[in-house]
């Protein structure tokens, strides 16, 4: 759900901005309910009018709210029917299907001080629409917030001059946030559960697998983004829900997924939305599933590791008596065989893309295990303690043990041998530790804080989908809409 606030003082344009949404939204054939107050006779600028009537924008019904009485503070009397009759249409949202838009005027200092529509709010909620805007006076934010339990996504000036296009911006952006967040958490799903599976049971070709169905699934979440290059995120959600695994290796799963949603997503901003930007996302991602092992490994044991694998390839060759083959030939062969398999893959998903296959999307939106929703992120205590428990992982030095012998096989000194497991520890000690203390609640915060609403809703949205995913039988039946 996203939540906009429409912020101003008294006739600042708030309900006429309002109003101009609810057209333009019924002229996009797009579904809305809620209400705006049509505002009589203003006495003078800056002050409330002397009448007020709520319009109700599914059928356009007018009803008496309230007349303005000097007597009283605030200096309005309300119409006790109009209020029986609001508190009706509330309990019956619920009942049909929610519309995509509730249109909320206003939310002042009666709400503020918790009368008013405020009593509705709850019920317009449960409806679960997908966008909420709500007239909001200025002064009164602080407030309301507290009382609705909920900060605004986005606060909007409506005497800015750019309010109506930040606002119809907004609600276009809106179902790709969705869409994102719905493969976003898709993906981390898939992850969670078929990757575990298969890396539990140590099946071949296991990285290469998991890493073109992740180019898979991003090829199908594009295809529906009106900005395509917003598909980025949906790994960097997959990558950041790799941090709710409770056990396991979080580390090279993260980066490997969020590098591949950078690959990818480069290609189609680069290239276009066409087969040569999604055939090129398609061969970077499976290129790197080659070679990331060696780029992490790289990163802890530094260029010590190119001078192991050299001595291994040289010992090997002439142990089978054949020509020596160069490191670097090594490296870019396999990556361009893996490559092309996931540019294989990910074409037939482009050229598929209107429906996913359906075992791919019971695989991807169907119930999922493997997520620790609950409970305190891990404090810095807890986080170093949980680094020193992945830091003395068997896999990890296995790697490190390899260069250190071969190393120390080729005459290098002692000291060289010691500085490589020193570097080895104490680079996967700190990546360890930061990976654990990890609390996507507070990136959620921080991306809010910083303006980026639709990542965040993207986010938030993720999360919600697999705490259906754990309550209950979830996953949609068909793959999600598209534009």
């Amino acid at each position: 759900m996203l939540l906009i606030g429409i912020l101003g003082t008294v006739g600042s344009g708030k309900t006429s901005l309002l109003g101009r949404l609810a057209d333009w939204w019924r002229l996009q054939g797009r579904s809305l309910d809620g209400f705006v107050a049509r505002a009589g006779e203003r006495p003078e600028d800056g002050r409330g009018a002397a009448r007020y009537d709520l319009e109700m924008l599914k059928n356009s019904r007018r009803l008496p709210f309230a007349i303005r009485d000097p007597a009283l503070q605030p200096p309005y009397r309300f119409d006790p029917e109009t209020a029986r009759e609001l508190d009706a249409w509330a309990d019956g949202l619920g009942s049909g299907d929610p519309g995509s838009l509730m249109i909320v005027d206003e939310f002042g200092p009666v709400e503020a001080a918790g009368g008013g529509h405020l009593s509705l709010w709850s019920r317009i909620v449960s409806s679960n629409p997908g966008v909420i805007v709500v007239a909001v006076r200025a002064g009164e934010e602080g407030a309301l917030r507290e009382r609705l339990g909920t900060g605004f996504d986005m606060l909007i000036d409506a005497a800015s001059p750019d309010a109506w296009e930040t606002l119809r911006r907004a609600c276009e952006e809106h179902p790709d946030w969705i869409r994102v967040g719905l493969y976003g958490g898709g993906a981390g799903g898939f992850e969670s559960s078929v990757g575990a599976v298969l890396h539990g049971i140590q099946a071949p070709m296991t990285g290469l697998f998991m890493s073109s169905m992740q180019s898979v699934i991003m090829t199908y979440a594009a295809s529906g983004l009106r900005e395509r290059r917003r598909v980025v995120w949906v790994p960097f959600i997959s990558a950041s829900l790799k941090a709710l695994s409770p056990a396991g290796n979080r580390l090279r799963p993260m980066l490997a997924i969020t590098i591949q949603g950078l690959l990818y997503g480069g290609a189609v901003t680069l290239f276009g939305w066409n087969v040569l930007g999604v055939a090129l996302g398609g061969f970077l991602v499976g290129a790197w599933s080659a070679i990331q092992g060696v780029a992490l490994q790289f990163l802890f044991v530094g260029s010590d590791l190119i001078r192991a694998y050299d001595s291994i390839i040289t010992w090997g060759a002439k142990l089978l008596d054949v020509r020596t083959p160069g490191l670097l030939v090594l490296i870019a062969g396999w990556s361009v065989l893996c490559g092309g398999i996931s540019c294989l893959l990910t074409l037939f998903a482009w050229k598929r893309r209107q429906h996913m296959p359906g075992r791919l999307r019971d695989a991807v939106f169907r119930k999922t295990k493997g997520f620790a929703l609950a409970g305190k992120p891990a404090s810095r205590t807890e986080a170093m303690r949980h680094g020193m428990r992945d830091l003395a992982r068997p896999l990890f030095w296995l790697p490190v043990l390899v260069v250190v012998g071969f190393t120390l096989a080729s005459g290098s000194p002692l000291e060289s041998a010691l500085w490589i497991v020193v570097r080895a520890a104490g680079i996967g000690f700190v990546l360890f530790s930061l990976v654990r203390v990890f609390d996507m609640h507070r990136f959620i915060a921080w991306l809010q804080s910083r303006g980026h609403w639709g990542p965040a809703l993207a986010y938030r949205h993720a999360l919600d989908n697999v705490r259906r995913k754990e309550d209950g039988p979830g996953g949609p039946g068909k793959d999600p809409p598209s534009h």
